[in-house]
């Protein structure tokens, strides 16, 4: 493998928002949540801060090792602000904890970045693969899973984050490029459309503002058509394209181009 380049292939990846590899972490969780928001620890308890009341969903929550430092554990919480019929609030939290002294060393708090109602967020998960963006630097993401619940137009997709840890701050480097999606307009037994994106970005070799290295997004997208034939579901049109990005830092992080951007 090149030095200043790697490739992460950001499909097919079993989301598993329980699941930690190799390790758990879990246990120490609870004290972990605990000195970021203290209260929490007394069952059921809604606790407030300057956007108002909050609870920590725990059972959601994620945690992980970081094989680039070993040292360090990350943790993902989600915040619920208000659940109401068809539709919710969520904070997420990403907090960065030192497993030899068990202190918090970052924390961050993305507004609403797991609001849901039609479209749900379906797993959480994190993505420790060595995202080398600025010289030595190794990044972390976080893969957020959506989906819908329409038998007739099924949607779903995952969007990857980056995360920069650097002088005891945290900070998002890129948001929410989404890397998988597929969706259907269909009669739920053969007859309809379909279409699927699947993508792979890579860390190249040009520096740009700041230092920080440029990214490709390479997409793949198919499509296609089926219909009922006699006692057959026939694929009748498919098309495959392949499309690419170059993902260059700004002036704070990374800019999606438009195509990208999160609608």
């Amino acid at each position: 493998m090149n030095k200043t380049s790697f490739i992460v292939a950001l499909c097919g990846l079993l989301m598993a928002p329980l699941a930690l590899a190799n390790d758990d972490c879990r246990q120490q969780m609870p004290s972990w949540l605990e000195q970021a928001h203290p209260g929490y620890a007394k069952q059921s308890v809604t606790l407030q801060d300057e956007r108002g009341s909050y609870r920590v969903e725990n059972y959601k929550g994620i945690c992980k090792r970081w094989p680039a430092r070993p040292h360090l554990a990350l943790v993902a919480i989600p915040l619920v602000r208000t659940v109401e019929d068809g539709y919710g609030e969520t904070d997420l939290e990403v907090l960065v904890v030192d497993n030899r002294s068990q202190r918090i060393v970052a924390r961050l708090v993305e507004s609403n970045r797991l609001d849901w109602d039609a479209i749900r967020v379906d797993g959480v998960a994190f993505d420790t693969a060595p995202y080398r963006l600025n010289g030595n630097d190794i990044a972390f993401g976080i893969r957020i899973s959506r989906r819908n619940g329409s038998g007739p137009n099924p949607f779903y997709e995952t969007s990857l984050s980056l995360y920069e840890l650097k002088a005891q701050r945290l900070r998002p480097l890129l948001s929410e490029l989404v890397v998988t999606s597929s969706g259907a307009e269909w009669d739920m037994q053969c007859t309809g459309e379909f279409g699927e994106k699947a993508g792979i970005l890579i860390v190249t070799e040009k520096h740009g503002k700041a230092g920080y290295r440029d990214l490709l997004f390479k997409l793949s997208v198919t499509s296609s058509r089926r219909e009922g034939m006699a006692e057959s579901c026939e694929t009748v049109e498919e098309k495959s394209d392949q499309e690419q990005y170059r993902i260059s830092y700004g002036e704070e992080r990374y800019l999606l181009p438009m195509e990208l951007s999160p609608l």
